[in-house]
């Protein structure tokens, strides 16, 4: 499965640096009115911590997210850490290897087999295919190679067939392309010699459904082939940021002249276009197709803000107010693929910087209930950076959902600054149900917040992370 997360330049580029180490054969095309109204679902979305500093590119069905992050070194803002390719996986980072004699590496999808496809080298000059298969907790790396004649492929996405589309071409101009299927046992074959089209894939489903830019088909069925429908009037189709289900629905931006903004549109496999979103997004703003189910559910990216398009004619809204409360001054900026548990891979500012998160459907708690009902947050910090450090503290209370105080809940949370910083810590509340958290670090790295991604207590109450609060930020201070 490959999944364009979000494209677009973002406005705040240099901060983010910081931050960061995210048809069938009809013939009508037809819209539906203007309105970006749709219904929400019945369960709130909470927040799973999934890593700092860091992007996410897909996540499977079973949670697991392809992605770079760097990891804190503890040098705060006066170095950059190494940029690691990466898949989470069941809570273990593990480092993809290398591609020998060919840097860097660049992922595109995961399956739901834990399959990685991407490519390694810099695009535009010779770079190879590639496909890591998971060994255990370790990855071996799987150099596809080139179509005959071709000296550069890329792998656009992997099923959960193990099958790798993509594109191979040569570096003259003007250059000559295929695309490519890939398996395991048949290696590397030319999808345009079995009567497909001599189009670049864009998007794979988890079945097997493919898209170029204007057909869409099923791997392994030349017959199967399928031209898309013109765009309705006044759009036209591009190779922007798309997604398509087994089914064959897709999830496209179509361009509209003569300002070239893309809107997000819905396209039904039958042969028609719906706009389900009349927000404008121009080449400057972050934009893009998280991914859509085989329920037709849409999640993607649209001027910068998350939206999610519910069913098989639901329209864009806005995800943000279906996140937990708890998570209040939290803001979402994207929303990448939504998995067949109904998680979504997103990126959400905690404090000022962004953080990768699973956002996962949960009902409230309503009985036997953890909640963290109050985050106090003080930070002191030095009058020059270079003459001493950080120190803050996170006081949280923690009470049951009668608001009774609850002694002995042992409470997990992290720090995180505007950099690279993770730190990690669990402590136990005391009799009047709260309980001190302590960092101390470098200077001069912005924001300090603060994180609870866990709380227990005997005998067996559930984390309410629907209700309460659960972050909270400070900027530390010189004292006056």
């Amino acid at each position: 499965m490959r999944i364009d997360f979000l494209v677009g330049t973002f406005l705040g580029a240099i901060f983010a640096l910081a931050s960061v180490p995210l048809a069938g054969a009809g013939s009508s095309a037809s819209t539906v009115p203007p309105t970006d109204v749709a219904v929400a679902p019945a369960a709130a979305y909470v927040v799973d911590f999934v890593s700092t500093a860091a992007d996410g590119v897909d996540m499977n069905d079973k949670g697991d997210v392809v992605g770079t992050s760097r990891l804190d070194t503890g040098c705060g803002s006066t170095c950059l850490p190494l940029l690691d390719t990466v898949v989470w996986k069941g809570g273990v980072r593990i480092v993809l290897p290398a591609v020998p004699g060919l840097t860097p590496i660049s992922v595109t999808g995961i399956n739901a087999k834990g399959w990685v496809a991407g490519f390694a080298g810099f695009p535009g000059t010779t770079t190879h295919a590639v496909v890591w298969k998971p060994n255990g907790n370790l990855y071996n790396a799987i150099d596809l190679g080139n179509l005959p004649g071709k000296t550069i492929s890329t792998a656009v996405g992997i099923d959960d067939l193990n099958r790798v589309v993509g594109w191979s071409t040569t570096q003259n101009f003007p250059p000559s392309g295929a695309p490519f299927m890939w398996t395991e046992a048949g290696g590397m074959v030319d999808l345009s010699m079995q009567g497909f089209p001599n189009e670049t894939p864009i998007s794979i489903s988890p079945g097997g459904t493919g898209a170029t830019v204007g057909f869409w088909y099923r791997l392994g069925d030349p017959a199967s082939v399928r031209s898309m429908p013109p765009a309705p009037q006044g759009y036209r189709i591009g190779a922007d940021p798309s997604a398509i289900n087994d089914a064959g629905d897709q999830a496209r931006f179509l361009i509209k002249p003569p300002q070239n903004l893309v809107y997000l549109f819905r396209f039904h496999h039958e042969g028609t276009w719906q706009q389900i979103s009349t927000t404008p997004t121009g080449r400057l703003s972050p934009y893009g197709v998280g991914s859509i189910t085989d329920a037709d559910d849409i999640t993607a990216t649209v001027a910068g803000a998350a939206v999610i398009a519910f069913g098989l004619d639901g329209l864009a809204q806005s995800l943000a107010p279906l996140v937990s409360p708890a998570y209040a001054g939290s803001v979402l900026t994207s929303a990448g693929p939504m998995n067949s548990s109904g998680q979504i891979l997103s990126q959400m500012m905690i404090g000022r910087s962004r953080r990768l998160v699973r956002l996962v459907p949960s009902p409230p708690c309503t009985t036997n209930c953890i909640r963290v009902t109050n985050i106090q947050m003080v930070g002191k910090g030095p009058a020059y950076c270079n003459q001493g450090s950080n120190q803050v503290k996170a006081t949280l209370t923690v009470t049951d959902e009668a608001g009774v105080p609850l002694p002995g809940a042992r409470i997990t949370g992290h720090f995180f600054d505007d950099y690279w910083l993770d730190h990690l810590l669990s402590a136990r509340t005391n009799v009047s149900g709260q309980t001190t958290f302590t960092h101390k670090g470098p200077a001069c790295v912005g924001a300090i917040a603060f994180l609870v991604t866990n709380a227990t207590i005997k005998p067996g109450r559930t984390f309410d992370r629907t209700t309460g609060i659960l972050t909270n930020y400070v900027i530390p201070l010189p004292p006056r």
